[in-house]
């Protein structure tokens, strides 16, 4: 029976509480003094984390119930570890929910003002940041709460509510848009200015926590909404992969945790070179210049690795480039600095200019978006034979289709029939603007190539259905600027490839496959 009550006295939230305070020392997420801000949504996992930090932090003691057996506790005063450490509450309405989120503003700054904190409360009409930024709703709230949070702090700390469940959803979503090994790591303790004390708990445990200090949490019913990418990953592919496995939270944590030991030694190598490749002028604080002659003396590892750092300062601290993107901008960097220049419009609403020997990866304005369109639009329907290459009116564009030869497909016949599609992958090397499809996929009158149209829609590769172009844009994070550009090739019956993005599922190889056509823009 005693044996019961230690094991449940365990579970009590002062241990919980002594966890966090532990993981904060082995960090150090908390400055001897100082203001720290603290995100707080109203959520179960960002009350809990402002109530451990006003028991850890500030000049008074504090006293709280500690267990002694199952059904009982003894109450205890406890001098405070940071006392020189003042809290700053922080709450962002994202105007999603109308009425509900001004109420949850209300609630919040309530709390932080019954419990004697400062707050400032902040709003920003989200949806119309997601249009305007051609984002998707997720991607536009957190940059947006990010921009506030920053605003708000003023170079302090901010301490955000991410928990181990986070963690495991990020690696997941990571791992589904594809990245470099330091997307694999996941959310980490600290990350800039950005610190996360709970991220050795989980979302059940705060739960637990609110309830056993009657704290009453806001319900956000937008986390039980599918439509959003993170909640599919948590309501339906993690508990499909706990069922195959149910010890892969577990195994997916491990693997991120030996991931960030590689991780460590590349940043070592970044910040090493950093100073040697980038300049950051005062008077152009939005802007990131990188030397093309030092770039690419170093290894393309390591080049990539310095263009995550340029693009992460730019955008809250998260780089938004994907491999497609890393390409692009190698095919900038490689061309010969008498060509014009020629400029790429990328997620974040980053913009990457060659200038002669210098990269500038900026943040665009508006009046750069025009320009660009202008500069850069398709517009005309123009024909694409096959085999044949055709120049895209108003555009740097060359599209050609061109057949495989029959000594490639001699090398990758025994792979096709056997469906080995690493192994046809690695003869081929398709990238984002070099593709390959079935020749009878595309019949005998030739292509199309325009630009997207109201209503286009294809079939993506894997899906049984058709989706809308509009759709498949706000799922790749493709800002508005880069839609309205991309070249869309298509047969008489249906489209054949969405140029940067994807091809459609009627025409991919096939283990039937007789001859393939290589599709290619070039500029």
């Amino acid at each position: 029976m005693q044996k019961n009550a230690e094991q449940h006295s365990l579970h009590h939230p002062y241990y919980l509480l002594a966890q966090v305070a532990a993981f904060i020392e082995q960090y150090a997420l908390l400055p001897e003094k100082g203001v720290v801000v603290v995100a707080v949504s109203g959520g179960a996992d960002s009350l809990c984390l402002l109530h451990m930090l006003r028991i850890l932090c500030g000049p008074d003691s504090v006293t709280i119930p500690i267990p002694v057996t199952e059904n009982s506790a003894l109450s205890a005063t406890l001098l405070k570890r940071y006392p020189h450490v003042q809290l700053h509450v922080a709450h962002l309405n994202h105007q999603v929910r109308g009425e509900q989120s001004r109420r949850e503003a209300e609630q919040v700054a309530q709390l932080a003002q019954s419990w004697g904190l400062p707050v400032t409360v902040g709003s920003v009409d989200v949806p119309a940041l997601a249009e305007r930024e051609g984002r998707s709703l997720e991607d536009a709230a957190r940059t947006a709460r990010y921009r506030f949070l920053r605003e708000v702090a003023q170079g302090q700390p901010i301490a955000v509510a991410h928990h181990q469940d986070d963690q495991v959803e990020t690696l997941l979503l990571h791992w589904l848009r594809g990245g470099g090994i330091q997307s694999m790591m996941g959310l980490q303790p600290r990350q800039l200015d950005i610190i996360r004390p709970l991220l050795e708990i989980t979302h059940a445990e705060t739960v637990a926590y609110c309830q056993q200090y009657g704290l009453t949490p806001i319900e956000d019913e937008s986390n039980n909404d599918v439509y959003f990418l993170r909640n599919r990953i948590r309501h339906e592919l993690l508990p499909l992969l706990e069922q195959m496995n149910p010890g892969f939270r577990g195994t997916l944590l491990r693997t991120s945790e030996v991931m960030s030991v590689d991780a460590a030694w590349i940043e070592a190598q970044v910040e090493q070179h950093w100073p040697h490749v980038a300049t950051i002028t005062a008077t152009r604080p939005d802007a990131v210049q990188l030397s093309v002659d030092a770039l690419t003396t170093l290894p393309l590892s390591l080049q990539r690795h310095l263009l995550r750092r340029a693009t992460s300062q730019l955008c809250e601290g998260q780089s938004p480039l994907e491999l497609r993107h890393y390409q692009l901008i190698e095919q900038l960097v490689q061309r010969p600095s008498s060509i014009r220049n020629v400029s790429l419009h990328l997620p974040c609403s980053l913009l990457v200019r060659r200038e002669g020997n210098m990269l500038s990866v900026e943040r665009w304005q508006p009046s750069l978006q025009t320009g660009m369109l202008e500069e850069e639009q398709l517009t005309t329907d123009v024909h694409l034979p096959v085999p044949g290459s055709v120049a895209l009116p108003d555009t740097s564009w060359i599209a050609s289709a061109e057949f495989v030869s029959d000594e490639t497909m001699q090398r990758i016949w025994k792979a096709l029939r056997e469906e080995r599609w690493d192994d046809v992958l690695r003869v081929l090397q398709p990238t984002a603007y070099r593709v390959f499809v079935d020749v009878d996929s595309i019949g005998r009158s030739g292509l199309h190539v325009r630009l997207r149209q109201p209503g286009d829609r294809m079939q993506p590769l894997g899906m049984v259905h058709e989706k809308k172009l509009q759709d498949i844009f706000i799922d790749r994070h493709i800002p508005r600027l880069e839609r309205e550009r991309l070249p869309f090739f298509l047969t008489d019956e249906h489209p054949v490839w969405l140029a940067g993005v994807m091809i459609d599922e009627r025409v991919r190889l096939r283990k039937e496959t007789q001859r393939i056509v290589q599709l290619q823009l070039q500029r």
